[in-house]
């Protein structure tokens, strides 16, 4: 992993099984997944995303490009659901094993992993989150 992607905006660790490395090398894009029980085969995918957060306890990562969120399942090679926010996400953290937390300006949503839900609306917030 070249050095210069070390740093918090390239950088997610959302439990202690992986780290996940958003990594550019010229013009490739690519993520990075170290599984911290088998350190020595990290996973390295062609990705471009602005954001990547792996699931805290599978091989399920989930990726933000712009306002698209999808989430795949690594072991099985398969998208799990996509979707188009109509808001920007500042902010996103696996909250659960099963549900992603989806910051915007001014509303909080869950995501559950399941089915086919849409991001649900937990509450609006009274202030700029900015």
């Amino acid at each position: 992993i070249n050095s210069a992607n070390i740093g918090f905006s390239n950088i997610t660790m959302e439990s202690d099984k992986f780290i996940c490395i958003r990594e550019k090398n010229g013009d490739q894009s690519q993520v990075v997944i170290v599984d911290m029980a088998d350190t020595q085969n990290p996973m390295r995918r062609p990705i471009s995303a602005d954001s990547a957060i792996m699931n805290p306890s599978s091989k399920v990562i989930a990726l933000k490009a712009g306002r698209t969120l999808q989430i795949f399942n690594l072991e099985m090679k398969s998208k799990i659901k996509a979707h188009v926010s109509n808001e920007d996400v500042t902010f996103w953290k696996w909250i659960s094993v099963n549900t992603i937390a989806l910051v915007t300006e001014n509303t909080v949503y869950h995501w559950p992993m399941e089915g086919d839900a849409l991001p649900q609306k937990e509450k609006s917030t009274d202030c700029d989150l900015r």
